[in-house]
């Protein structure tokens, strides 16, 4: 069997907007599209179809009978389209399975997750930690805050850049002059990430070269890091974001404010699409987006 012909999608859409405004003006105001592009749109569907849909009687737009009946049925087809769309992308109400890479969690999360839930006592959020190697997809998260997710049942929205700073406590800062020229204080180890070495593209970054010899301390997880810095056993190149809190209180010092973005890293809220409609996915959306801009 033969698939039938189908005009032009775009300018059907188009027209029914048209159609139901009168106004080419009004309905590319509501396509945010140019009075222009909405008369082109028209003038291709009726060089398709073989007819006029529109006339001018005096000031105003009018349909012809054929169109009248014509959009009607347009009309209807796209409410079907809607309809359906809306039954395959519906959610089931229930948990939202947020996850979230465990450093974030532990330091930006978990402060301010009480201040949510007194908040938003309807929604039953919960919240799995992250490793590098886990597949969002694989577990079945609603949501997750972290690198963008590249999969067919997800949808991502970029919030912002991980921006690194070099950074320690107020007590190693008092040692350090000039920083970053580390010739006097070569013994002041640098504390990185095992296998990350962001040391070596912020130096790349910044033309700079610390000293031959210069000590390093390699942990394998952020959280190690942030600690280590804390303790003063050195000068950790941090997510600015990560530790708002330690730098408001000043438990860490923030050495060079000009920032750091590694390649490929920032912050993106990905959502499963079958729950795009759910209200609670989108006000936990907002709150997340909030928390990082603070």
């Amino acid at each position: 069997m033969a698939t039938p012909v189908m005009p032009p999608l775009k300018s059907l859409y188009i027209f029914s907007v048209a159609a139901r405004h009168l106004n080419f003006s009004r309905a590319a105001e509501e396509l945010c599209i140019t009075p222009s592009a909405v008369s082109h749109q028209i003038k291709r569907l009726e060089d398709w179809l073989g007819c006029k849909l529109f006339e001018k009687s005096g000031k105003q737009l009018v349909m012809t009978q054929k169109a009248q009946n014509y959009a009607l049925q347009i009309r209807q087809s796209f409410e079907h389209i809607h309809n359906a769309t809306c039954e395959i992308t519906s959610y089931q109400s229930g948990p939202i399975q947020l996850g979230i890479s465990s450093a974030f969690a532990m330091k930006r999360l978990m402060p301010a997750l009480e201040k949510w839930q007194l908040a938003n006592p309807e929604i039953d959020l919960r919240v799995r930690m992250l490793n590098c190697e886990d597949k969002p997809e694989a577990l079945e998260l609603d949501a997750v805050v972290a690198n963008q997710i590249h999969h067919v049942s997800y949808q991502s929205k970029f919030i912002c850049h991980e921006s690194y700073h070099p950074m320690c406590s107020p007590s190693l800062a008092e040692q350090i002059s000039g920083f970053p020229n580390l010739d006097a204080a070569s013994d002041i180890p640098l504390i990185d990430i095992e296998g990350v070495n962001i040391w070596s593209l912020w130096q790349q970054d910044k033309n700079i070269s610390f000293p031959e010899g210069q000590t390093h301390i390699l942990f394998g997880h952020t959280l190690l890091l942030v600690q280590a810095a804390l303790y003063g056993q050195g000068i950790a190149m941090l997510e600015k974001t990560l530790v708002k809190n330690e730098l408001e209180s000043g438990a860490l010092i923030c050495l060079d404010d000009d920032g750091f973005i590694p390649p490929q890293t920032a912050y993106y809220f990905s959502w499963r699409k079958s729950r795009r409609n759910d209200p609670a996915l989108k006000k936990l959306q907002s709150w997340l987006e909030e928390l990082l801009f603070e």
